[in-house]
């Protein structure tokens, strides 16, 4: 039977440059697994921005379950139908994890739907037959990677302290997501710390799944998605932001800054 793979997150861990991976290799890897891949979704994409938009919608004020677990089945329901019995399903989408601060100018808390999407999910997919991945990062290296995004996206112009304070008190990533898995002790939740990666950021998701060390050592590894920008870029960008300037304009220069990032490394 069937085993499903869900890669749910963490936002700002590689997630992108895993998926464009999956992407890339999708002829190496297709012997493997079936990837329902959230960047190469089929017909069945708009259940699935639906479910990110009712998340986004509701995550301040609690998130109907019911509806979330229709808006997956509504676009899991057609994929699954179809794969190949004899080989694993991987699904990779971390926008079920809820917007994390500096995604959007308002703040709707930390992952703030990764519990109703852990949920949803389990109710959807094959019971029994349903594994969690979840990749994670060094703490104050996770929260700088949101505080890069929120600079770049928000027009957020406070500075990394600044952002650090608007977290919940004492807020630590990597107990937060140890005690999400107690509170789900239900549920094959497999935690992936993203600095064990060697090739990219969730490869072991790939050997979880039955890929070979062998053929995974041959996979094409794209370019480097979202890199991080050094402290002169983003306290340029942090005035920009506060600058009377419509969007337009705003995102022209946040391209420009991105094309030249040699002019503006850390000494």
């Amino acid at each position: 039977m069937t085993t499903c793979h869900v890669h749910i997150g963490l936002p700002k861990t590689g997630s992108t440059t895993f998926q464009k991976t999956l992407h890339v290799n999708a002829d190496t890897l297709a012997p493997h697994m079936t990837v329902i891949n959230r960047i190469t979704f089929g017909p069945q994409r708009q259940g699935l921005l639906r479910a990110h938009a009712h998340i986004r919608n509701t995550a301040a004020t609690g998130i109907d379950l019911g509806l979330l677990q229709t808006h997956l089945e509504t676009a899991l329901e057609a994929p699954l139908s179809q794969i190949a019995q004899d080989r694993p399903v991987l699904i990779t989408d971390e926008g079920l994890c809820g917007p994390h601060p500096g995604q959007f100018t308002e703040h709707t808390g930390v992952l703030p739907a990764v519990d109703a999407s852990l949920n949803a999910l389990a109710a959807v997919l094959p019971q029994g037959r349903t594994v969690f991945h979840i990749v994670t990062r060094d703490h104050a290296r996770w929260v700088r990677s949101l505080y890069n995004q929120a600079v770049k996206q928000t027009r957020y112009t406070g500075s990394l302290e600044d952002f650090t304070a608007t977290l919940p008190p004492g807020f630590d990533i990597t107990a937060h997501i140890r005690n999400l898995c107690s509170a789900h002790s239900d549920k094959d939740i497999r935690i992936h710390p993203m600095e064990g990666s060697n090739l990219f950021p969730g490869q072991q998701i790939l050997l979880d799944c039955g890929l070979p060390a062998g053929t995974l050592a041959t996979l094409t590894i794209p370019e480097r998605e979202n890199p991080s920008w050094s402290h002169p870029m983003l306290q340029a960008m942090r005035v920009i932001n506060s600058a009377d300037i419509d969007e337009k304009t705003r995102n022209v220069l946040r391209k420009e800054f991105t094309r030249q990032r040699g002019l503006f490394q850390d000494h």
